[in-house]
């Protein structure tokens, strides 16, 4: 399950989970159950932003491993070998006219896409 946060649009800041094709809101007055929709429910998918950062737990994990093997040069070694995590902001048109402006991990807006692109090919 990979989490999407729900930034703006014609539903409230929430947070929310994304399984296979499904996208559920989990929003405060009904954390449990939410809103349900399909990603073939979408009309137009379009990225608004894409980020990239370092992997903060993983650079100071590997940064402190680094320096109790090696001291200061182990430290930086092991900071540069810490990966990068990319967020991608996307806004969702559903054919129902509403929109929702949302953040996640590209590759669950990977498999968000490719299952919109899909649906909309000819069979």
């Amino acid at each position: 399950m990979a989490k999407i946060i729900v930034l703006a649009g014609d539903f409230p800041q929430c947070d929310g989970e994304y399984k296979q094709g499904t996208i559920t809101l989990k929003t405060a007055s009904n954390p449990r159950v939410g809103s349900n929709f399909l990603v073939s429910e979408f009309k137009d998918l379009k990225v608004e932003n894409v980020d990239s950062n370092k992997n903060i737990k993983s650079a100071i994990g590997l940064g402190i491993a680094g320096a109790m093997l090696l001291g200061p040069v182990g430290a930086m070694a092991g900071y540069l070998l810490a990966g990068r995590e990319t967020e991608v902001t996307f806004l969702a048109t559903l054919k129902s006219g509403k929109k929702l402006l949302a953040a996640t991990d590209s590759d669950t807006y990977r498999d968000i896409a490719a299952r919109l692109h899909k649906k909309a090919r000819p069979s």
